[in-house]
């Protein structure tokens, strides 16, 4: 962690927009540096996503523009929540990045070959949870602030969808009931935050499905497109799909996983009688007029992984 500490150091994601994870991990490393005694800051010219509440952040965690001293030649890199080449280097120059801190595995040989040890790309709920294990690592968690504290708290809520899905691990319950011990958080506090990340998808909701629709490849089972949103109560959105079918148009099939959290479950929205039968083989569901309620909650990499497992 304190290597080249003479060199200011870029925090990032380096993606097309920043979901809580990404940007509670870009602040928290980068206060851990500053404490550590490091020039560091917390970048990104992306946007903020709905999960991203107003009532989290506060003006200044994530700069959107590089002062002089971070334009320098010998400027690093720290990058969070991402860890594809390929999506990284239109944003970030990849000889300048010192560490990779990512939850989605897959190009941890790729990141070993070039910075070894400084890789931490791990199967977790949530790369929140491995910023905070650097805290820990560090014996600064306790002087934590309080606002990064709650960050992290929320990026963990929305990544595991409250502790409920299958990518949850005994590190993300641990980092999370230790950090809500230390904030006194409670679940009023967590359905408050769900309550709040639903009302910012419903003020836009067709920005917050098109900005978070992903291209399905190589992929016999699912339609081209796939669609997310995880919202607290997932009814108003349902009653809203004669909008977003209109949003989406026909040139291509689609889907979408509306992930209601309070209920614990998806609803699959697929107008594909082809997909639909495929999708339902797989889960165990049944379509009616286009809609398949699933007996727990998944998240659309858990969806993409279980029909590439059945092709």
């Amino acid at each position: 962690m304190n290597e080249n500490i003479s060199f200011p150091t870029i925090v990032t994601a380096g993606s097309s927009y920043l979901d809580i994870d990404a940007y509670a991990c870009c602040v928290a490393m980068a206060e851990l540096l500053s404490m550590q005694g490091q020039t560091a800051i917390a970048y990104s010219t992306a946007p903020c996503n709905y999960s991203v509440c107003q009532s989290l952040i506060i003006e200044g965690q994530i700069s959107k523009s590089l002062m002089q001293e971070f334009l320098l030649e010998n400027a690093n890199y720290i990058i969070v929540d991402v860890s594809d080449p390929d999506f990284l280097k239109k944003a970030v120059p990849l000889s300048k990045v010192t560490a990779v801190y990512d939850h989605h595995t897959g190009f941890e040989e790729y990141w070993s070959r070039r910075i070894g040890n400084r890789t931490h790309i791990e199967f977790l709920g949530a790369a929140a949870t491995l910023i905070y294990r650097e805290w820990k690592k560090a014996g600064l968690h306790e002087k934590m602030s309080q606002s990064t504290a709650r960050l992290l708290i929320a990026a963990i809520l929305d990544n595991t969808l409250n502790l409920t899905s299958s990518n949850t691990t005994p590190e993300d319950v641990e980092v999370f009931n230790e950090l809500c011990r230390k904030e006194n958080i409670d679940k009023e506090w967590c359905a408050f935050y769900f309550s709040e990340v639903q009302k910012n998808v419903e003020a836009d909701l067709q920005s917050a499905i098109l900005n978070d629709t992903k291209a399905v490849c190589h992929n016999e089972i699912l339609p081209p497109r796939v669609a997310q949103v995880a919202i607290w109560n997932a009814h108003s959105i349902l009653t809203r799909l004669s909008e977003i079918r209109q949003w989406f148009g026909e040139a291509e099939s689609w889907m979408i996983n509306i992930i209601d959290i309070q209920r614990n479950c998806s609803y699959f929205v697929c107008d594909d009688v082809v997909y639909q039968q495929k999708i339902s083989k797989v889960f165990d569901i049944n379509f009616e007029l286009s809609i398949a309620k699933t007996p727990i909650a998944y998240l659309r990499k858990e969806i993409i992984k279980k029909t590439q497992e059945n092709q």
